[in-house]
């Protein structure tokens, strides 16, 4: 499992503990790739931010730069009620059959 988003949020840092400062998306992206490349399964977790992507378009963005990457296997969402559960489903169908 690995923390991964479009934008950094909730990402690991050098700090090595969860700050409100943007992670390095290039940094793990690298390193997801190699790791997925050594046959290693990668999920990503922390996609929508922890919750702080609360448009629409931030969520369809966040899915489409998980799914898009070719070194991510499955992915973990975070809901609060079964209404985000289904947006969540509507939402990674459009993404994958795009």
């Amino acid at each position: 499992m690995i923390r991964m988003n479009h934008k950094g949020s909730h990402m690991d840092t050098p700090e090595m503990r969860d700050v409100n400062i943007p992670g390095n998306v290039d940094e793990v992206v690298a390193h997801t790739k190699k790791v997925h490349a050594q046959g290693m399964g990668v999920i990503s977790m922390k996609l929508c931010g922890e919750g702080s992507f609360t448009t629409a378009e931030d969520r369809d963005a966040a899915m489409k730069f998980a799914m898009n990457l070719g070194c991510v296997d499955a992915v973990t969402i975070g809901f609060k009620n079964t209404a985000e559960i289904d947006e969540a489903i509507e939402r990674m169908n459009r993404v994958m059959n795009a």
